[in-house]
């Protein structure tokens, strides 16, 4: 099973979109938020299972509209950022 590391900038990205939910309604807001994490989470057990988008890169989108980016280094997940589906990508 890989570990899974969050980045400083996805941590804050989840935070981000929880804020702005939550000033609409604060239950979709926890689950929203728990649904990220737990995506985030699961790549432990399948760590591939995103589409690769890149030489190292891969994204999720299960909790729609949000895209999970990260890296697959060995044995450990790097999640690199968290975004809305419609927001125009980044590197990474």
């Amino acid at each position: 099973m890989a570990r899974v590391v969050w980045s400083k900038r996805a941590t804050a990205h989840v935070s981000e979109i929880i804020a702005y939910i939550r000033q609409h309604d604060a239950a979709a807001a926890e689950r929203v938020g728990a649904r990220l994490i737990a995506l985030g989470e699961s790549l432990a057990e399948f760590p591939h299972r995103g589409r690769p988008i890149g030489a190292d890169l891969r994204e999720l989108t299960t909790v729609w509209p949000y895209v999970l980016r990260y890296r697959v280094r060995g044995g450990i997940v790097i999640i690199i950022r968290v975004r809305h589906g419609r927001r125009r990508p980044t590197q990474p």
